[in-house]
Formats: C-alpha cells, structure tokens, sequence
C-alpha cells in the first residue's frame, strides 16, 4: 500500500511539471524529472536545519500563455536539489529546464543561485519562470534579474506582457507592494528601485516608454476629453 502510494505521488508530482512546461521540450524533461529526489521529504534548508514536507509541490499554480500554449507553473517546490553528478549527465537544454524548475523552489539561496546558473539564456519557455521572480520580496534576486537583462530577455519579456496583460499588471502591483512593504525606507523613491527599473526597461522595450511617461500621456488625454 504505502509503494503504491509513493508511487502515485510522484507520479502527480511529474504530471504537475510537465504542465509547466511546453510539449516539445516532453522527452528532455522527462530525463530530468529522473534526478529530483521526490522520495525524499525532509527537505533541507540553507541553514542547515531539516523540516518534513507532506506535499512537494504547492497546489497553487500560475497559467501562462507562451507561443499559444497554457502552461501551469508552480508557485513553490519543496523537493531537495539533486547531486552535482546527476547533474552533470543533463545536456545544457536538460540543466536548463532543471534550473527552471528550481526558480520556484522553496529557499530563496536556491532560487537566487539557479537564476545565476540562467545567464545567458533566451529560450522564450524560460521567461514565466524568470518573470514570477519579479513579483517576489528577495531584493537580491532582482539584481540578479536586473543584471540579467539584454536585448533577448527583454523581447521574452515584451512577448509575454503582450500575451498575458493581467498577469503583468498582478506581478508588477506584487512587486510594489513588496517595495513598500520591505523596502521603502531604504529606497524612498519608487522610480529607483530596482524592481520599478526592471519594469521600466520592460515599458520601454514594448512601447518606447516608461510608466511615467505612459502616465503623463493618459492624464494629458483624459484632460483634454
């Protein structure tokens, strides 16, 4: 009884993921799937303390559209990391889409370290996992990101607020609020923080603008009605 049960919860474990991901990339994320250590649930924290964990995967998700296609990500995972070794075996593609889902753990140290390992990478089916990042409260990993950003990834970015309006506007009210929250005394100006610039270079690689800017010219408009 208690195999066949383990047995079912990993396999909802893998369905939930393979939701997060688009179909052609199926066979590659089906290798990697292999090296999380979802029979483990005493998940292991930066500091070293243990705690047990029921359910490794959060029921919450997030739908996104990417190029036509609804994808379920996950708004946390709990499972522990797999072994430099099993690691290494993953092709770049493989190690990506691991990163990927690691960009929802638990642990903000994990989150923070797989988006680093994501540096140069610009495959559009990435950019939901980055993004969720940008409504979240650890102002380290929006440096990160800020850092992070080209040409590519902005267009990624674009693409997705063009596909996905009312979850642009959602992450980015998050980030503001996290800012006022958490970090308003020590970046009294909103139009510095870093989370608001990240949002910016977004505004202005969709429409040339940034949000003052967008702001000013609708206040402009609904003057002149």
């Amino acid at each position: 009884m208690i195999n066949w049960f383990r047995k079912n919860i990993h396999k909802d474990y893998k369905d939930k993921l393979k939701k997060a991901f688009p179909k052609h990339l199926e066979q590659d994320l089906e290798i990697v799937l292999k090296v999380i250590p979802f029979s483990n649930n005493n998940v292991k924290h930066t500091n070293g303390y243990i705690s047990k964990v029921d359910d490794l995967i959060f029921s919450e998700c997030q739908i996104i559209n990417v190029e036509n296609e609804e994808l379920a990500i996950p708004y946390r995972v709990y499972f522990n990391e797999p072994t430099e070794k099993e690691e290494k075996i993953l092709t770049t593609k493989q190690q990506t889409i691991l990163n990927c889902i690691y960009l929802r753990h638990h642990d903000g140290f994990v989150r923070q370290k797989r988006l680093e390992k994501l540096k140069d990478v610009s495959d559009l089916w990435t950019t939901p996992f980055v993004f969720q990042l940008l409504g979240e409260y650890v102002i380290e990993i929006l440096e990160v990101a800020e850092k992070q950003l080209n040409n590519s990834t902005l267009d990624n970015f674009k693409q997705l607020k063009l596909d996905n309006p009312k979850y642009f506007e959602k992450t980015e009210s998050r980030m503001i609020s996290y800012w006022n929250e958490y970090y308003r005394q020590a970046n009294p100006k909103l139009n510095r923080y870093v989370g608001r610039l990240i949002f910016d270079k977004i505004y202005r690689k969709t429409t040339g603008l940034d949000l003052d800017e967008i702001i000013e010219i609708e206040i402009d408009e609904s003057e002149r009605l």
